[in-house]
């Protein structure tokens, strides 16, 4: 997944392409946006883009790109983003981000540093997600040294969001998986588990099955989810296909209760997750299915049913012969395999 500022910098709570001014503490609406042209000013060309955001912001950076103004551009929005951390109107901070993230020029880390030790969300999240879209070795240095203080000081709740694990992808830093693996325990966002794949893929999948397992049986035959959140488990799910997660895990048992949720989507994930553990642990998982209470064992077969192949075959099989359930065995001579 490429980083780039139109995603990592779109805000929900905010408009960028709102067109009131941010030089007091009252909203003053604005005439209409200028009509920006090759003539005017490259400093009203800034200035109208940080102003109006929007169309005009995306008109702004083409003539700022054609006339080679990154530098200035990425000056001014610095200044911006400076003087907005003091609180002042939203929306042009939110613009000054995005101009300073589409010019070809470095990121400061003082910048950033200054975002993310600031005491407002909206700056702490741009300043992570500067360094998300610009990363840098110096950069990543920054980042190494903010988490370090930030744990140092019982401040993990201040870190632990999405467009933190976002930075560490982008810049490689290793030395953070385990803060962004106990983000993903308590927060559950996507954002922790793909980094976590991306920063080391195998330690990630034995990792995962503690967060898969946060789901009960209960819940995951229900089409809600309320313990993990279901565009993790799938992002999960698909990284486990290619990184099976260590078979010796107690854990990799609840993949079954995967195998036979009510989302079809978590169904096929977690039967394809199974499925690369065959035939070399076939004895395993027949006995681990087996042990399985009756209900689960026979939604499985349920589910087998529908998407049969000679993996399935053979764990079904497998099955027949391991599990004490008459009317398991029953069900499986009666798909006639």
């Amino acid at each position: 997944m490429k980083f780039t500022w139109k995603v990592a910098l779109a805000m929900a709570v905010l408009s960028a392409s709102c067109q009131t001014t941010t030089l007091t503490s009252e909203r003053i609406e604005l005439p209409p946006p200028p009509a920006l042209t090759e003539k005017t000013p490259i400093d009203q060309v800034i200035q109208a883009g940080l102003d109006y955001g929007g169309d005009t912001l995306a008109n702004a950076k083409k003539l700022i790109k054609r006339r080679g103004e990154g530098l200035r551009a990425s000056e001014r929005a610095k200044e911006v983003l400076l003087s907005n951390i003091e609180g002042k109107d939203q929306h042009q901070l939110v613009n000054a981000a995005h101009l300073y993230a589409s010019v070809a020029i470095p990121l400061d880390p003082s910048l950033a540093r200054k975002l993310i030790q600031s005491d407002k969300p909206l700056h702490q999240q741009l300043g992570w997600q500067l360094s998300a879209v610009k990363p840098s070795p110096h950069v990543a240095k920054m980042l190494d040294t903010e988490l370090g203080l930030a744990i140092n000081d019982g401040e993990e709740e201040r870190i632990l969001i999405p467009q933190m694990a976002n930075a560490v992808r982008a810049n490689k830093l290793t030395s953070a998986y385990t803060i962004v693996r106990e983000g993903l325990l308590l927060k559950g966002n996507e954002e922790f588990a793909l980094a976590m794949m991306a920063l080391s893929p195998e330690k990630a999948s034995n990792d995962f099955l503690s967060y898969l397992i946060l789901a009960t049986p209960e819940e995951l035959r229900q089409l809600t989810l309320s313990n993990v959140n279901l565009y993790t488990c799938v992002a999960i799910l698909k990284h486990m296909q290619k990184f099976p997660p260590d078979v010796s895990r107690v854990e990799v048992e609840h993949l079954f209760v995967y195998a036979v949720s009510r989302n079809t989507a978590l169904q096929e994930l977690a039967f394809g997750v199974i499925e690369t553990y065959i035939p070399q642990r076939l004895e395993f998982l027949g006995a681990t299915l087996s042990r399985q209470p009756t209900w689960i064992q026979m939604a499985y077969l349920e589910g087998a049913r529908r998407r049969m192949t000679p993996k399935q075959r053979l764990l079904i099989t497998e099955v027949r012969n391991t599990t004490a359930e008459k009317d398991v065995v029953q069900e499986i001579y009666e798909l006639r395999l």
